[in-house]
């Protein structure tokens, strides 16, 4: 007789403060770099045009954007039709993270109780669940 397989997805929940409410289950896109302003962002292609950052021209739409924070102006505020993150989680919490999190719609979270930028990756599952305050994150 066979024997039964089952593989099983850990699952790592980090609680958090939530600044915009909102679920939504997404891939992961990591950027260890603060973003930055209105001129660096494209709201019709959905990326950072800054040419040294690491995410530069790196899609962002639909994904949970995982960053440490924002510098200058914020410009996540400039967003296309529907080309925008569909979470923001950082580390560093400030009021333009708010107010981008307001413009664009998407649950966003900070002051977790452990730095998610240690655990999430690029490509990770990410469960962002801001109506309850957690994270959980499926390793890929």
């Amino acid at each position: 007789m066979a024997g039964r397989v089952e593989i099983v997805m850990e699952k790592i929940r980090i609680y958090g403060r939530t600044e915009y409410p909102g679920k939504v289950e997404a891939e992961a896109l990591v950027s260890e770099k603060p973003l930055q302003g209105f001129t660096n962002v494209d709201p019709v292609q959905g990326f950072t045009t800054e040419r040294l950052h690491p995410l530069f021209r790196v899609p962002y739409t639909g994904k949970v954007l995982v960053f440490p924070s924002q510098r200058g102006s914020g410009g996540f505020l400039k967003y296309g039709r529907g080309n925008k993150p569909a979470a923001f989680i950082h580390t560093e919490s400030s009021s333009l993270n708010v107010l981008c999190a307001l413009e664009a719609h998407v649950p966003a979270m900070t002051d977790f109780e452990r730095d998610p930028m240690e655990v999430i990756e690029t490509g990770d599952m990410v469960f962002v669940n801001a109506d309850e305050g957690y994270i959980e994150i499926t390793k890929k």
